[in-house]
Order: structure tokens, then C-alpha cells, then sequence
């Protein structure tokens, strides 16, 4: 039965209407002449996404053998795909599992170094929806296994996830305010979710629903919107690099484990909520405080590059977006070592555009890298002269672009 399954595939054919929202949203921004959007930021979430999605290709497969595997052998019930009423409870189902996951998700620390990085955006927008970890897909299998116990069918299982996912895409914006008492009461909503994204004290770890609030008012969780929110993570990532956001939690858990001076603090790291201190001394283990913070005051992230290289980065980006898309929707297609490449390719690609934003001193290596590296998966495919026509030319247009910026440097410094 697994070897014959075809996953749904909802959340990739409405990555264009995702896309068409944005412009909507954006629109609305310039009319009311509010700056929802940063280029520099939004290229940071979308590639966070990319990835998300790319990486997430070699992920699945470990929660959805063991999700077969439970409902074939353990399954209580079994609900007929037919039946309205059970997509109904599966899609209840899914978010209460949801609502699990994702509080767990901002209480236990390793955990939360895998959804962090849907947080380290200083900007609340659309966009933001797309920023996702390109790791949390090993682990957060496990809490959805009791819907596999009840007996919903794996597609049925895995399409109201999409579904849910899909629905949380729009409460990510500021453009919309209230949507009335009995919306507000039953469903997340962007209000509902902006306090969720806020780092202001009274919002921290509030709101984690999916679809519903519901369970946010049942198990103590909820807040009201009613101060202005300010965006991003307690302690600031200060960094677009796609591939660092992804693993920089792990790796401070990681150094705070091995600094532990006690053997149970050096495990207790893992578990404990972000934020709390091992012991050291004869001092008792704590917590960081929570600072105060004010939309007025909050400085963002916000690296300035020139002209020439946002419009390098920008058509880059548009290409690497669009070839991504095809690769996704055409997986099946490509064989896993061709998979690999593209995967690999993509990554490059994406840190190497983002480092090209933040003005790092090795970008100028690491985009030549990821061209050179695309020559090689270009002559695996086997493609034919005229694409390795294009690969020339790209190498030359960068070998240009890094020239002359590196020109400019040179003067701005002499």
C-alpha cells in the first residue's frame, strides 16, 4: 500500500494563489502607504520556504511509513474517505494535534529549534507564512499518530495538514484587522496570530492554533491583541543565511550542553523551555528575562545593498523561485541522486544570494561556487549546448557584477 501511494499535493498547486495574495497585500500597502514589506526580508522568508520544501522531499517518507504503519496494524476505527463528516473530525483532529505540537514547539528547547526560524522574521506579512524550518519534519510525525490510532486514512490524514496549513497562510498580515465576535471566538485569525509572532512579554507563547482558537481558550493559552506587536525572536538572528537559520538553535544547544558544569543540566538543555539557564555554582538554574519592547524603539535587521546588487540578487532569487516550483512539481520525474543535485544546487544558491544582501566577504566565493556547481549538474542531466551556453553566460554576467562591485569597494575605501 505505501509503495503504491500518491501524497496529495494542495499546498503545491496553491503556491500561485499564495503568490497572488501577496500582490494583493502588498498592493493594499502602497495604497495605504504602509511599509508592510522589505525586499531584503522577504527574500530571507522565501528562501527559508524554498528550502523548507526542498529538504522536506527527503523527510516525509519517515513519518508517513510510520503513520502507515499504525493504521494498517492499530487502527481503532476506519473512516470511509466518502463520508463529509469524517474529513469534519479529521480536520478537528489535525488541528488539535496541531495545537500540541506547536506548543511544544515554544516549550521544549529542542523542539523549538526546529520552529524558530518561522519566527526570526522582523516583519509580520504573507511572506512570513512561507518561512518555514527545513528540519521539523523529522520529528513532528510523532504528534499525529492518534489520528492514525482513530483510523483516518493516511491521504485523508495528510490533505486536512494541508488544509490546515494552507488556512494559516492568510492570518500572517497586518492588512486585515478584526473579523467579528464569533470569527474572533472560534478561529485563529491574523489578530489571534500576530500576538502569537510578537515578542512583547504579555504575548510570548500565546495563541498556537492552527484553524480553531478554540484550544487556546480551553487549555489557558489565549491572549487578546491589545498592544502593538513587535516581530521576531527574543534574542535576533541578525542573519538571512537560509541554511544558519535552519541549525544555528541546534548548535547553541548543543555548546550550552557542553558548557553545562552539572550532568542533568547538560540533558535538562533539550528539554527546558527556550530561554532558561543551567546552573553555575551554587547558582540556581533561571531563566533570561524577557526585555520590553516598543515598535518605536526596535531597531530591525536591515542590511542596505546597492542598486546593482539588488537587482542582481532580485533576478537571481526570481529564477532560482521559479525553477524550484518546476522541480517540485515534477519530482516524481527525477531520480533521487537527481534530486539530490537540485536540492543542493538550490541550497547553494539561496545562501549565496542572501550573503550577496548582506554584503558577507566570502559571497563573492560562494556565488561563483554554486554556478560552477550548477555546470556539474548540468552536464549529470546531460541537457545539451544550448544550456551550457546559458551556464557561460551566467558565469560571465557574475564575474562581471563581482568586478565592478568589487571596484566600487575599492574606491569607496581609497
Amino acid at each position: 500500500m505505501f509503495e503504491n501511494f500518491t501524497a496529495p499535493k494542495i499546498v503545491t498547486f496553491a503556491i500561485p494563489v499564495f503568490f497572488l495574495l501577496i500582490g494583493i497585500e502588498v498592493y493594499i500597502g502602497y495604497r495605504k502607504n504602509k511599509d508592510l514589506y522589505r525586499l531584503n526580508d522577504s527574500i530571507a522568508d522565501l528562501s527559508t520556504g524554498i528550502i523548507s520544501q526542498i529538504w522536506g522531499l527527503f523527510q516525509k517518507g519517515i513519518g508517513l511509513f510510520a503513520y502507515f504503519y499504525i493504521y494498517e496494524h492499530f487502527r481503532v476505527f476506519e473512516f470511509a474517505m466518502t463520508n463529509p463528516w469524517a474529513w469534519v473530525l479529521c480536520i478537528v483532529g489535525q488541528d488539535f494535534c496541531y495545537y500540541w505540537s506547536h506548543r511544544l514547539a515554544h516549550e521544549v528547547n529542542f523542539l523549538w529549534a526546529g520552529h524558530v526560524i518561522h519566527h526570526h522574521s522582523e516583519e509580520y506579512n504573507l511572506v512570513v507564512a512561507l518561512r518555514q524550518t527545513g528540519l521539523g519534519g523529522l520529528v513532528s510525525w510523532i504528534f499525529y499518530v492518534p489520528l492514525a490510532l482513530i483510523g483516518f486514512h493516511p491521504w485523508m490524514y495528510l490533505a486536512s495538514g494541508q488544509i490546515n496549513l494552507i488556512y494559516q497562510f492568510w492570518v500572517h498580515t497586518k492588512a486585515v484587522g478584526k473579523i467579528g465576535k464569533i470569527g474572533e471566538y472560534i478561529l485563529s485569525t491574523p489578530s489571534h496570530h500576530r500576538v502569537h509572532h510578537a515578542i512583547n512579554p504579555i504575548y510570548i507563547d500565546k495563541n498556537h492554533g492552527g484553524i480553531f482558537i478554540i484550544f487556546d481558550r480551553m487549555f489557558g493559552t489565549f491572549r487578546e491583541e491589545t498592544e502593538p506587536c513587535v516581530y521576531g525572536t527574543v534574542k535576533p538572528l541578525r542573519s538571512f543565511n537560509p541554511v544558519y537559520a535552519n541549525f544555528h538553535y541546534y548548535w547553541e544547544l548543543l555548546k550550552q550542553s557542553f558548557q553545562a558544569e552539572y550532568f542533568l543540566d547538560k540533558i535538562l538543555v533539550f528539554f527546558k523551555p527556550p530561554g532558561w539557564i543551567p546552573r553555575q555554582g551554587q547558582k540556581p538554574a533561571g531563566f533570561l528575562p524577557i526585555p520590553e519592547v516598543s515598535p518605536t524603539t526596535f531597531q530591525k535587521y536591515d542590511p542596505k545593498p546597492a542598486s546593482e546588487v539588488k537587482t542582481y540578487t532580485t533576478t537571481w532569487f526570481v529564477l532560482v523561485l521559479l525553477l524550484s516550483f518546476a522541480f517540485l512539481l515534477f519530482v516524481p520525474k527525477f531520480s533521487l541522486v537527481s534530486q539530490i543535485l537540485v536540492t543542493v544546487w538550490v541550497t547553494l544558491s539561496l545562501v549565496a544570494i542572501n550573503a550577496l544582501i548582506e554584503n558577507k566577504s566570502w559571497a563573492g566565493a560562494m556565488e561563483i561556487t554554486r554556478l560552477l556547481f550548477g555546470f556539474l549538474v548540468l552536464g549529470y542531466f546531460d541537457v545539451g549546448w544550448a544550456y551550457y551556453a546559458i551556464g557561460i553566460v551566467c558565469l560571465v554576467v557574475a564575474g562581471i557584477y563581482l568586478y565592478r562591485t568589487g571596484q566600487q569597494k575599492t574606491q569607496v575605501v581609497s
